[in-house]
């Protein structure tokens, strides 16, 4: 009878035991600080529209005019932003987007109903902090095509001559001719009789205007 009422009073012990891990579970366990607001799909959808995107003419026309209800913000390091800046910019690190701070900022100027212009010194440092912004919900944020390399004319070529904006003109990582060139030099081919082909730009069609009335 001891052993049973021993056996029992373990199991007892060993049932409350792990019952009272479960609750300090429950009590204990953090919920993500952040929770994404759009899925893959719609992100996606979001970036195919191009709707958040600010030119550097527009950009410039907001700063002349002073016009209300824009923030640009400098995702560069305080040290490149101290070397210069566009005028009235506020500084936020890409790296530190995430602090209570930041996050703070971002969510007073959503409820202010301020349109943020975040940029890099290019534009493809700042997709990431911008894509994963829209993710967290802030409908209000724009980025600045070019970055401010291109806004403050340090990689601005004033003899471009082109249909397409240098902005939108991604550079090749790699230069797929001299490769090709390289190859059938190595492989002792005869490039004399290679045809050479047209390089042909693509430009971006412009929407014709619809001519009202009719007979």
């Amino acid at each position: 009878m001891k052993d049973t009422n021993q056996r029992t009073n373990r199991l007892t012990i060993a049932a409350l035991f792990f019952v009272a891990i479960i609750i300090i579970g429950f009590v204990t366990l953090r919920k993500p600080d952040f929770e994404f607001k759009l899925n893959p799909e719609q992100t996606l959808e979001q970036v195919l529209s191009f709707e958040d995107e600010m030119t550097p003419e527009e950009a410039e026309d907001i700063i002349w005019d002073s016009k209300p209800g824009y923030q640009f913000v400098d995702l560069r390091n305080p040290y490149e932003f101290a070397k210069g800046h566009i005028e009235n910019a506020v500084n936020i690190p890409g790296k530190s987007i995430f602090s209570d701070e930041s996050m703070a900022f971002f969510n007073q100027m959503l409820q202010d109903s301020i349109i943020v212009v975040v940029y890099d010194y290019n534009q493809s440092m700042a997709n990431g902090p911008w894509i994963v912004l829209k993710q967290l919900g802030f409908e209000n944020v724009k980025i600045l095509l070019g970055g401010y390399g291109y806004y403050s004319g340090e990689t601005y070529d004033m003899f471009y001559d082109s249909e397409i904006p240098q902005y939108l003109v991604e550079e090749p990582k790699f230069s797929f001719a001299e490769i090709m060139e390289t190859l059938s030099s190595s492989e002792g081919i005869d490039q004399s009789d290679n045809v050479q082909t047209e390089v042909v730009i693509p430009v971006r069609k412009k929407k014709k205007s619809v001519v009202e009335g009719g007979c």
